[in-house]
């Protein structure tokens, strides 16, 4: 079956939690901005991945970096969660070209995990076998692309502080039933945290099922979104709390300030694109396998979006 792009909830949450965090720092007063650092620093969890680049020296010098944005959907989020990720993207910024390029990657994308004996084994399992370093790995050897930070959010977590800033309105693009809730397509919906995550979850009611999922997660996080960008969210310290504490980066807050100043207009422009494949059944069990020369392809282009030259792709595809 062949994979189609796709809005997504994660560049919506990195972007806006981001300027969230600095609207609230900037413009809220001394104490509130040590308030608003502090609820970042506690995001905080780096990795130690064998040729790493010098993301200071990149920032500093207003250099092309990259981001692997991951998504997991769990009720007991913590520093140490070690499960599978749900969604995986991987985001390059170029400050000079003032653009932004998204690869969306498929969950169940057969690969080989380094230092994992399953072979092979969805992408997804890269997180549970060895967290963030070993997602981080498998893609940078998978495509041999280089990954400059990580950010891991919890989607359930995050849904899970809509009550705080009063609910959404969502417009569902189809109509459905969902853990008790009714939706009517084209009509306008008030959703609290249950509700939404409901709306969220259902996976069943439309041919394009687990994928009509994913595109409504993303309508509850953009909405969500632009609920944070309010003064009335920015003042609730519980709710910029609470929302940072289901996010797990490497990114420190002076790391994303220095993002915010230097990188103003990189949502300018944003292309997308995604790891293409075909479903195959593997020993009893379905994976998107993709081509060599789909590889190449997806890694020129993120090479491209970090202003680096040609190279050949990783060597970890199954």
């Amino acid at each position: 079956m062949k994979r189609y792009n796709r809005k997504h909830l994660l560049r919506n949450v990195l972007l806006s939690l981001v300027a969230v965090l600095l609207i609230g720092g900037l413009g809220l007063g001394l104490s509130r901005y040590r308030d608003v650092k502090s609820a970042v620093n506690g995001s905080f969890d780096p990795v130690d991945v064998s040729g790493s680049r010098d993301t200071t020296a990149l920032l500093k010098a207003k250099k092309p970096f990259s981001v692997l944005l991951m998504g997991t959907d769990t009720t007991d989020f913590t520093r140490s969660y070690a499960g599978k990720t749900d969604t995986m993207m991987i985001l390059t910024i170029d400050p000079k070209k003032e653009e932004t390029t998204i690869t969306s990657v498929p969950h169940d994308l057969a690969v080989k995990i380094p230092g994992y004996d399953k072979s092979p084994a969805e992408i997804s399992e890269a997180f549970e076998h060895g967290q963030a370093k070993s997602s981080i790995t498998t893609v940078q050897k998978t495509l041999n692309v280089p990954i400059d930070y990580y950010a891991l959010v919890n989607v359930t977590g995050v849904l899970n502080v809509i009550d705080k800033v009063g609910g959404l309105d969502i417009t569902p693009t189809s109509s459905f039933t969902s853990y008790g809730y009714s939706f009517k397509k084209g009509v306008k919906t008030h959703m609290d945290g249950a509700k939404a995550l409901a709306y969220s979850r259902e996976t069943s009611s439309t041919d394009a099922g687990y994928y009509a999922h994913e595109s409504r997660q993303g309508e509850v996080m953009a909405a969500v979104m632009h609920k944070c960008t309010t003064i009335k969210a920015l003042m609730n310290q519980d709710f910029i709390k609470t929302l940072s504490s289901e996010v797990q980066t490497n990114m420190t807050f002076n790391d994303l300030t220095t993002i915010i100043k230097s990188y103003k207009h990189f949502t300018e422009y944003v292309n997308t694109t995604h790891i293409d494949g075909t479903d195959k059944t593997i020993d009893g069990h379905k994976y998107t396998v993709a081509s060599k020369a789909e590889y190449q392809r997806v890694t020129d282009y993120i090479l491209d979006g970090l202003s680096l030259p040609s190279a050949k792709t990783g060597g970890l595809e199954f």
